[in-house]
């Protein structure tokens, strides 16, 4: 009789045993930020794919399951960041160039006006002469020189509406130039922002 008891006694447990075990990778949810094992090892879970991998947006080898959104945005996130500090870089060089350029071509402008005034100047002169010119020989002289101051003021004109526009263009560069980081920074914040949404741990 109490070998019966015994041995039903060691079956209750074994039963209960096998009744409350449970496998571990059954027991753990997977979900972001779970840790994993085996590097692009992919499974699904409600319909997500995840995948098990390292998260683009630490610093950590620490491999663990991320939904193959949180992958894409983080990725994205991080080319954003990198690409950002490059062109920051590259406009950062830019500036002092640009600003040489404009000096340069500020140093043209008033050479060039100085000549427009010159030539607006003589222009009413000897327009004035070959109106008082009372010799054929003279309004000849006269009206090759008001041609000439003619010419020269409106070739002088264009060209200093030409260095203004250039200036004007160099201007809007520079401040793009100084502008622009203010921009990337907002896009990669927004692109961060996005990837540790899709990455939030339990999800």
């Amino acid at each position: 009789m109490f070998r019966k008891i015994a041995s039903l006694s060691v079956a209750l447990v074994v039963a209960g045993g096998v009744m409350i075990a449970v496998p571990a990778d059954a027991a753990t949810k997977i979900s972001n930020g779970v840790a994993c094992k085996k590097s692009g090892q992919t499974t699904k879970v409600s319909g997500q794919t995840y995948r098990c991998a390292t998260n683009p947006l630490s610093t950590s080898k620490k491999l663990t399951w991320l939904s193959l959104d949180c992958l894409t945005s983080a990725r994205a996130a991080v080319k954003a960041r990198t690409n950002s500090t490059k062109t920051i870089a590259d406009l950062n060089a830019q500036i002092p160039v640009i600003d040489l350029s404009i000096q340069e071509q500020k140093t043209v402008l008033t050479s060039i006006q100085t000549k427009l005034t010159e030539a607006n100047t003589r222009l009413p002169l000897a327009q004035a002469k070959l109106t008082a010119a009372t010799t054929e020989a003279d309004k000849k002289i006269l009206t090759a020189a008001v041609g000439s101051w003619t010419s020269a003021s409106r070739a002088y004109a264009s060209q200093v509406r030409q260095i203004e526009g250039a200036i004007k263009r160099l201007e809007s560069a520079r401040l793009t130039a100084l502008n622009k980081p203010k921009e990337l920074a907002s896009s990669v914040a927004e692109a961060r922002a996005n990837a540790n949404l899709f990455c939030t741990k339990g999800l």
